[in-house]
């Protein structure tokens, strides 16, 4: 069963953010909520790559994931 996640104006979304500001890092990645293991694969690779850190999905699932609302911008 698919949940529907929009409304007219936003949508429910997803959002990681690299809790390592102070070292200069910027990566952010927002996706939609049905995205979760695209999103979850990407900032693991980030991590290891960026930082030289091994993370499971799990951790960055449970101590890192966000979920936002995302405001749509219509086409004109």
């Amino acid at each position: 069963m698919t949940t529907n996640t929009r409304s007219k104006d936003s949508a429910t979304g997803l959002q990681v953010a690299c809790d390592t500001a102070v070292s200069g890092c910027v990566f952010r990645m927002r996706t939609e909520a049905d995205d979760k293991e695209r999103l979850l694969e990407t900032t693991r690779e980030h991590v290891r790559e960026r930082h030289g850190k091994d993370v499971s999905l799990d951790e960055i699932d449970a101590r890192h994931v966000e979920t936002v609302e995302v405001e749509l911008e219509e086409a004109d």
